[in-house]
C-alpha cells in the first residue's frame, strides 16, 4: 500500500524575503552574461569560429541552466511569502505535450531509455498556466528518465477527467529506493547525513510538489520492486470548441 503524501512544508515569510532578494541579486548579472554571450554568437564583436562558437554555446547553455535555477529560487521565495501567482489563460496542452515528447524523448534516447507519451493532440485547449504546466510536467518526466536505468522504459499518459489534467508516469528499472514521498520533501525535513535521492533538475520535485499544492492540485509517487508510479493532477478547465 502506498504511503500517504506528506503535507508540504509550511510557509516561511522570512525565508521568502531572503530568497526573493537572492534571486533578484543573482538574476541581474546572469542577464548581463546571457546577453553578452548572445551578442558574441551574433558576431557583434567579430567573427566567431567553430571552436569558439562551440565554447560560447556551452557557456550559454550553462547560463540558461543557472537562470532556470534562479527562477526556481524566486518561485520558492514566492511560495514562502504567499505570493505565488497563477496566470490562467487559453493553453494548447497538446502542443505543450508535443514539445515535451521531443525534448524528453531526446534525453531518454541519450540515456538508453525507451520513452512513450500518450497525450491529447495539438489543438486541445484548456484554461491553465502555461509556464507552471510546463514546469511541473517537464520536471516529473525528467525525473523519471534520470532515475531509470539504461534499457528500461518510461511510459506516460495524460488524460482530462472533469476539470482536471492528470498525468500518470510508469517507469521500470528505477535506481532509487526508500520512501517515495521523500522525493517531494523540503530539504529542511530530510535527515542530516542521509544521502539525498536525485529529485530532478534545479530545485526539482520538492519545489514542484509545493507548486502543485499551492495550485490546488495533487502529486504523489509509489515505488515497488524497482518500478515507479508518479501521478500528477492539476486543476484546469476544458475550453469550448477544444
Amino acid at each position: 500500500m502506498a504511503d500517504a503524501p506528506r503535507p508540504p512544508a509550511p510557509p516561511d515569510p522570512v525565508r521568502g524575503v531572503f530568497l526573493a532578494d537572492l534571486a533578484h541579486d543573482l538574476s541581474t548579472p546572469l542577464t548581463a552574461i546571457h546577453g553578452a554571450l548572445e551578442l558574441l554568437l551574433a558576431g557583434a564583436y567579430g567573427a566567431v569560429d567553430g571552436e569558439q562558437r562551440a565554447l560560447v554555446l556551452e557557456v550559454l547553455a550553462s547560463a540558461r541552466e543557472m537562470r532556470a535555477i534562479v527562477q526556481d529560487v524566486a518561485d520558492l521565495g514566492a511560495i514562502d511569502g504567499g505570493r505565488l501567482v497563477f496566470a490562467a489563460a487559453r493553453v494548447d496542452v497538446g502542443a505543450i505535450l508535443g514539445d515535451l515528447r521531443t525534448t524528453i524523448g531526446d534525453a531518454a534516447a541519450k540515456r538508453g531509455v525507451t520513452f512513450t507519451l500518450d497525450a491529447p493532440p495539438p489543438g486541445t485547449a484548456i484554461e491553465s498556466d502555461d509556464r507552471r504546466l510546463r514546469q511541473i510536467l517537464a520536471c516529473v518526466l525528467g525525473y523519471a528518465i534520470k532515475a531509470a536505468r539504461r534499457g528500461s522504459q518510461v511510459a506516460a499518459r495524460v488524460s482530462q477527467p472533469e476539470r482536471l489534467l492528470r498525468m500518470e508516469v510508469h517507469a521500470t528499472g528505477i535506481t532509487t529506493s526508500g520512501d517515495p514521498q521523500a522525493l517531494f520533501a523540503d530539504r529542511r525535513d530530510l535527515t542530516p547525513g542521509v544521502p539525498k535521492p536525485y529529485r530532478g533538475p534545479g530545485l526539482g520535485l520538492p519545489l514542484v510538489g509545493r507548486v502543485v499544492h499551492a495550485w490546488g492540485g495533487r502529486i504523489h509517487a509509489e515505488m515497488s520492486d524497482g518500478a515507479l508510479l508518479m501521478v500528477v493532477e492539476l486543476p484546469c478547465a476544458r475550453m469550448s470548441g477544444a
